[in-house]
């Protein structure tokens, strides 16, 4: 069995703080349902990975400087493309609302907003309790098990 996971995109907005968002699964864009290796060290390093580059715009311009989402509906749909590669592990998944209610362990938010970094907000079912806050590069330095030490 593996360690099931939920990455959620939720627009940041006023009055919703970082650790509540595994609280509010309705105003999430898209609930994306990992099966195995969800856990910080594997899906966690993962997704910051594949965010650290890009730039949040409204509007799509040109030329771009880099990896570009046009809004927040723009980074699901490319998150969704990044971690589906085949048949099993990755699903959309509807949610009632309560966290570990899909048997998730973790759950994972992202806050996009334009023009500034994505923060992401990591909340552990098991324990109750939001274990991390903080952008992409964050995540990869505290989760980063590769890192290589001099």
């Amino acid at each position: 069995m593996g360690t099931r996971s939920l990455t959620r995109v939720i627009p940041r907005q006023e009055g919703l703080a970082y650790n509540q968002g595994h609280l509010h699964p309705e105003k999430a864009v898209v609930n994306m349902y990992r099966q195995y290796d969800g856990y910080p060290k594997g899906h966690g390093v993962d997704l910051a990975e594949f965010l650290k580059d890009i730039k949040i715009v409204s509007g799509i311009q040109y030329p771009n400087d880099g990896v570009i989402a046009n809004g927040e509906g723009c980074l699901a749909a490319q998150m969704v493309k990044h971690f589906k590669d085949g048949i099993g592990n990755i699903y959309l998944q509807l949610c009632k609302g309560e966290p570990g209610d899909c048997g998730d362990e973790y759950i994972y938010t992202l806050f996009p907003k334009a023009g500034e970094p994505t923060y992401i907000a990591i909340y552990d079912t098991v324990y109750k309790k939001c274990i991390f806050v903080g952008t992409p590069h964050e995540l990869i330095e505290k989760y980063n098990s590769k890192k290589v030490h001099v």
